[in-house]
């Protein structure tokens, strides 16, 4: 009996050990995240403008002049910074706008993020608050493109030309059955992930991981540390999860009631490649294959979305078509810009 209490005692003190080590690694982790935060807040000042919504800020990062004003609406999860490789080139012929969507880059966080609807109406009131007229041509990426979809449906008379890149569907999540599992494991790990363990692992030189995935963004290399500080925040952490929460639940049925059609606004929609990248081995292969003979015919139908469109599949590109292959994403955009100030012209 003796015994029998004796080991109780020990793995209840075990047990009591390895909470207190838990707590006491979860308040490490905390204070030292919240630390960091506010070292990259005096660190990266906002470079664009910071517009009231409303009591809430929204940031625009801003460059060159001209119109029709190229808008950039990243992917899920991202800032508008992951776009600032293209900015310089695009700037030389018009003016341009990355948009940070509330809680990510340097937009303030909202209760309500994390809807392509909300989103959407942000992006209309920052344009307005901030003074940059229409008309626009709307550029969205992944799920950016739900919400270039729903900008366009509600202003049609302010947008002059949409591009989709690799733009999500709204039926992918029924049809690519895995998706919804893969996003919800990501949020899953993203969630348990202690950001502040991880910051520190980073600043002591004991991980490099969170700079390599930095750097697969391929941004300038000016904006790799920013990047990083991004990629450690709380703030963004949460939006991401919200993001990715609204992806799978609210946004389809929000664009399939709102957005059914762009009617005859000139659109481009511009498709990865289904050999890119190319399977290491076979189980990969076979995915892919299957990945593509949903995607594919997806990319097709949102074609259909106008009666003036151009389907354009990017060769040697996987689905960040920004990254692989800019040239031709900046080609695309800028053909819009010029073709609306040719139109502009006859009208006026």
């Amino acid at each position: 009996m003796n015994r029998s209490i004796r080991g109780r005692g020990i793995i209840v003190k075990a047990l009591a050990g390895l909470v207190s080590g838990a707590i006491a690694g979860a308040s490490m982790s905390a204070v030292y995240q919240t630390y960091g935060a506010r070292r990259d807040r005096r660190r990266f000042p906002p470079p664009g403008r910071m517009v009231d919504v409303g009591g809430r800020r929204i940031h625009l990062w801003t460059a060159g002049t001209g119109s029709p004003a190229v808008v950039i609406v990243p992917g899920l999860g991202e800032p508008g910074v992951n776009w600032a490789a293209l900015s310089p080139e695009l700037a030389v012929e018009s003016s341009v706008v990355l948009y940070d969507r509330a809680g990510l880059g340097w937009s303030d966080p909202s209760p309500w993020a994390g809807t392509a609807l909300g989103a959407a109406r942000d992006l209309r009131r920052a344009l307005d608050e901030a003074g940059i007229a229409p008309p626009y041509v709307l550029v969205g990426h992944s799920a950016g493109g739900n919400i270039v979809r729903l900008f366009a449906a509600d202003r049609p008379d302010a947008v002059a030309a949409v591009v989709l890149v690799d733009s999500s569907h709204p039926e992918q999540i029924r049809l690519l059955h895995r998706t919804r599992v893969a996003i919800t494991r990501e949020m899953l790990r993203s969630r348990l992930t202690p950001l502040g363990l991880r910051r520190l692992a980073f600043d002591a030189g004991w991980s490099d991981r969170v700079r390599r995935e930095a750097e697969a963004r391929r941004l300038p290399s000016k904006l790799l540390p920013l990047r990083i500080a991004f990629d450690l925040s709380d703030r963004q952490r949460r939006a991401e999860l919200r993001e990715a929460a609204a992806a799978i639940t609210v946004n389809p049925v929000q664009v399939r009631r709102r957005a059914p059609s762009l009617g005859a606004i000139p659109l481009t929609v511009v498709s990865s490649s289904p050999d890119e990248p190319p399977g290491t081995d076979v189980e990969t292969l076979a995915e892919q294959r299957r990945f593509y003979s949903v995607w594919s015919p997806l990319q097709a139908d949102l074609v259909r979305l106008s009666s003036n469109a151009q389907h354009v599949v990017a060769e040697h590109a996987g689905h960040h078509i920004h990254r692989d292959r800019p040239e031709l994403v900046v080609k695309v955009i800028l053909d819009h810009v010029r073709r609306a100030r040719i139109e502009a012209g006859r009208d006026g």
